[in-house]
C-alpha cells in the first residue's frame, strides 16, 4: 500500500489490486454510494492524494470546477514535482487559471486580463485537453473585457475540441464549462430561450454548489426584462447557497449589485441598500430622488454605459441614453442591456426596432 493509499486505507474500494483507479471511476461511485456533499469531498481528498499522473492531472479541473481554489494550487505544485513534463504543462496552464480565479479584476481595469491571456499564449502544448483550456481562457479574458462579439468563435471551436476528450470525467466537466459560456454568448446575445436552456441543464447536472451560485446568478440577471418574480427566484437560491457555503465575494455581489439592480429597475426598493455607488444612484432613482442619482454620479470621474443610462434617465437627457445605447453595441456587443436606454428611449417615443 502506498503513502497516499494509508492516509485515507478506509477508502480501498477507490482501489483495485492495490492500483489507484482513474478519477473518471471514482467519480462514478461516490456520487452513486454517498450523498453528493459526501461524495465531493472524497472526490476532492482523492484528488490530493492522487497517485497517478493522469490523476493528478485530472483532478486539477475537478478541484478548480468545484472550488477548491487553495487545493489547486496545492496541486499544481503535486504536478510540478512529477517527472512528467505533461504535468508541467498542465501545472502552468492552471497556476494562470489559479492566479486569475484568485485575483479577479476590478470592473474596468483590464491590465491583468491582458497580462494572463499573454501567458497563455506563451506557453508551448499540442495536448487537445489544453487547446480547450486556451480556449475557455480566451472566452474569460474577452467576457471580462466586455467584448462579447469574441466569444462565438472560441465556442465554436470547443464543441469539437471537447468531442475528442477521451477521459469521461473531464468531458463533462468541461461541458459543464462550456454550457456556462453557451449562457453567457446567448444572453448577450438577448437569446434568452437558449440562454436558459443552458442555465438550467447547468442546474440539472453539476454537483458545485460555486457553479450554482453562478448560473442562478446569471439566471436572475436574464429575467430582469421579463419577470421580477422569477428573477428574485433566482437570486435569493443563489444567496442561500452562497451563504451555506460562505462564499463571500458572491455575497457581495449579490447583495451589493444584483439584489439592487433588479430591485431598482422594478421600483420595488423597501429595504434595499448597496454599497455600490452607481446602484445607489439607481436605488434613488427607482425611488423618485432624481437630484440624489444627479450628485451620485456625478462624483464619477467617467461613466460606463450603465451609469450613462442611469444619468440619462435622471435627466431625461436622450444624448445621454443615445451615447448608453451606442456604446452597449459598439464596445460590447451587447444586445441584451441595450434595452435600457431603447426602452427609455421608447417612452421618449424614439423607435429602435
Amino acid at each position: 500500500m502506498t503513502s497516499n493509499q494509508s492516509r485515507f486505507s478506509h477508502w480501498e474500494p477507490y482501489y483495485i489490486n492495490g492500483k489507484e483507479l482513474p478519477l473518471h471511476q471514482v467519480y462514478q461511485l461516490t456520487f452513486a454510494t454517498l450523498d453528493q456533499q459526501k461524495a465531493i469531498e472524497t472526490m476532492r481528498q482523492l484528488c490530493l492524494t492522487a497517485s497517478t499522473d493522469e490523476n493528478k492531472r485530472i483532478g486539477l479541473e475537478f478541484l478548480y470546477s468545484y472550488g477548491f481554489l487553495s487545493d489547486v494550487q496545492e496541486l499544481i505544485e503535486q504536478n510540478l514535482q512529477t517527472k512528467n513534463p505533461v504535468n508541467h504543462r498542465w501545472a502552468a496552464f492552471y497556476q494562470i487559471i489559479y492566479d486569475r480565479k484568485r485575483t479577479k479584476n476590478q470592473p474596468y481595469d483590464f491590465t491583468k486580463t491582458k497580462a494572463y491571456l499573454e501567458k497563455v499564449k506563451r506557453l508551448s502544448f499540442h495536448e487537445d485537453e489544453l487547446k480547450c483550456l486556451s480556449d475557455f481562457m480566451h472566452i474569460y479574458a474577452y467576457f471580462e473585457l466586455k467584448q462579447y462579439n469574441n466569444l462565438g468563435h472560441y465556442a465554436d471551436q470547443l464543441f469539437t475540441r471537447i468531442f475528442y476528450i477521451e477521459d469521461p470525467l473531464l468531458k463533462e466537466l468541461f461541458s459543464i464549462r462550456l454550457d456556462e459560456v453557451q449562457v453567457i454568448f446567448h444572453w448577450k446575445r438577448n437569446e434568452m430561450i437558449i440562454a436558459r436552456k443552458f442555465g438550467y441543464r447547468i442546474l440539472n447536472t453539476t454537483g458545485s454548489l460555486r457553479k450554482k451560485v453562478e448560473v442562478n446568478n446569471l439566471m436572475a440577471l436574464g429575467y430582469v426584462f421579463d419577470s421580477y418574480d422569477q428573477a428574485m427566484i433566482h437570486i435569493n437560491r443563489a444567496l442561500t447557497i452562497a451563504n451555506g457555503i460562505e462564499l463571500m465575494p458572491a455575497i457581495n455581489g449579490i447583495t451589493n449589485f444584483t439584489i439592487p439592480f433588479i430591485s431598482a429597475y422594478h421600483g420595488v426598493t423597501d429595504g434595499i441598500t448597496t454599497t455600490d455607488k452607481a446602484e445607489q444612484a439607481h436605488l434613488a432613482l427607482a425611488r423618485g430622488d432624481r437630484e440624489t442619482c444627479i450628485q451620485l454620479l456625478s462624483e464619477f470621474e467617467s461613466l460606463s454605459p450603465f451609469q450613462q443610462y442611469y444619468l440619462g434617465k435622471a435627466l431625461g437627457d436622450k444624448a445621454l441614453l443615445e451615447e448608453s445605447r451606442h456604446r452597449f453595441i459598439k464596445e460590447q456587443s451587447d444586445y441584451f442591456y441595450v434595452k435600457l436606454p431603447i426602452n427609455e428611449l421608447q417612452k421618449m417615443k424614439v423607435n429602435y426596432y
